[in-house]
């Protein structure tokens, strides 16, 4: 992307940081090397217009890159906390966050800052292979599989203006999110999934989780 570091808030539209967190992983650790890889591969395509609509975004959004969120990995009940302050100071420039991971724990104190923020739970725009609605109602447990459950159950996220994009896992609960699986992808194809689904939910959307 080749976006300027800065600590300065003033003045930007988005702000890209990074959450390099794997601790909440199943046996696959690795995902805080994303922020790093991320950004060395877009370094290789900064100089294209992206395909295929043939504009710049950066004409007209001011982007910053603001670094990673710094967290202590050896004091890990502090974590949770650490992000979402990161997010609200963000969030409170004005400023929209593109967030680069991370495991998929980053994304419950990323919603419960943008809930907290603009006053409404975000609609959530998912594509993942699984749903990562598990059960789970132990008060301090948090985990990969588990954000969205928590996360509906709480409030950050409205479920019915919400979709998850190529699900291939069974759950008994989808916690009343919209489900477009694997094999509904395969037959429609991207274009379909995003343009005739996703465009008819008329709320903001949050976070993204990949």
């Amino acid at each position: 992307m080749r976006r300027n570091y800065s600590r300065d808030l003033t003045g930007a539209d988005v702000v890209v940081s990074g959450i390099p967190l794997d601790l909440s992983t199943t046996f696959r650790s690795g995902a805080r090397l994303g922020p790093q890889a991320i950004r060395a591969a877009s370094v290789q395509l900064a100089e294209l217009k992206p395909y295929p609509w043939g504009f710049d975004p950066f004409d007209d959004l001011a982007v910053i890159d603001y670094g990673d969120c710094w967290f202590d990995a050896h004091n890990p009940l502090t974590i949770k906390s650490t992000i979402i302050e990161h997010a609200r100071h963000i969030l409170a420039s004005g400023a929209r966050m593109l967030t680069f991971g991370g495991d998929h724990f980053i994304t419950y104190p990323l919603l419960l800052a943008h809930a907290e923020k603009f006053g409404q739970p975000p609609a959530l725009l998912h594509f993942d292979a699984h749903c990562d609605t598990w059960p789970d109602d132990e008060p301090d447990s948090l985990n990969h599989g588990t954000m969205f459950y928590k996360a509906v159950k709480e409030g950050l996220i409205d479920p019915a203006h919400s979709v998850q994009v190529g699900i291939r896992t069974f759950n008994d609960d989808f916690m009343g999110m919209n489900i477009l699986d694997a094999a509904w992808v395969h037959d429609h194809g991207a274009e379909q999934t995003i343009a005739g689904d996703w465009r008819n939910h008329r709320r903001p959307a949050g976070v993204s989780d990949l």
